[in-house]
């Protein structure tokens, strides 16, 4: 778990890749949502990392706040299919498969040392740390005791038993990803080819040897974007949106 630039993570491979199997590429935590940014650091990632080293993606952790709270609900789900379509092992915060935001701590609740350590400086961690939604009981199902911080008080609404019922539920859609990245060689293990970013669009392909291409086309802005593919010559579905 390191946090340096890049060029310094990719040596954590160490040499014939006997070092580290996944030090922790945790870029995507601190960028802008922007989608050159994005698409930039996605290509300069893949082009550091040594011969067969294995990628590896992470949109939240601990320590930061929730990708719901960061981009909002709608680019959440964006971010889901950014985090499971890449080439590489995705990483999955609990709560992300249900669209948690961070939940506001009261002073008198907080638990992180860095938070109580510097009160006046609102560095507490707690937000993003609060308990699993798993239904609409006490604690949302999370404990029958007294739980280390509070929950959000959404978790009636945003829990796994209503999600897992509802087709257009995050959860359902962090499944399906889940799903068709696991029956698809391409998704799996293929190669990563960037092929268009613009102040609104990333889209890439990824395709492995004797199996279906997957063109990913995603927008990471709140507007109708366009992407031109005049230069493409392209026959096929859409398998998931």
């Amino acid at each position: 778990e390191i946090y340096p630039p890049i060029h310094k993570l990719v040596t954590y491979y160490g040499i014939d890749n006997k070092g580290a199997h996944l030090p922790f590429n945790f870029m995507l935590l601190a960028l802008p949502w922007e989608a050159r940014r994005i698409a930039s650091a996605i290509d300069e990632y893949e082009g550091a990392l040594p011969k067969n080293a294995w990628p590896n993606w992470v949109f939240g952790n601990h320590d930061q706040p929730r990708v719901t709270s960061r981009v909002g609900l709608q680019q959440a789900r964006v971010a889901a299919m950014l985090l499971l379509t890449l080439r590489g092992t995705p990483t999955i915060y609990y709560g992300e498969e249900l669209a948690m935001r961070d939940v506001p701590i009261p002073f008198e609740e907080v638990q992180d040392p860095q938070g109580l350590n510097m009160p006046d400086k609102n560095l507490s961690r707690d937000p993003s740390r609060t308990p699993m939604q798993w239904d609409a009981s006490e604690n949302a199902g999370f404990t029958t005791g007294k739980p280390w911080l509070r929950s959000s008080s959404t978790y009636k609404r945003v829990n796994v038993e209503i999600q897992k019922h509802d087709p257009f539920s995050q959860l359902s859609l962090y499944r399906k990803l889940i799903e068709l990245r696991q029956s698809e060689p391409s998704l799996m293990w293929g190669d990563y080819k960037p092929l268009h970013s613009d102040q609104q669009v990333i889209a890439y392909l990824r395709h492995a040897a004797g199996e279906k291409t997957f063109l990913i086309v995603l927008n990471l802005s709140h507007r109708p974007c366009y992407l031109n593919t005049q230069h493409l010559q392209l026959k096929g579905q859409v398998i998931l949106s």
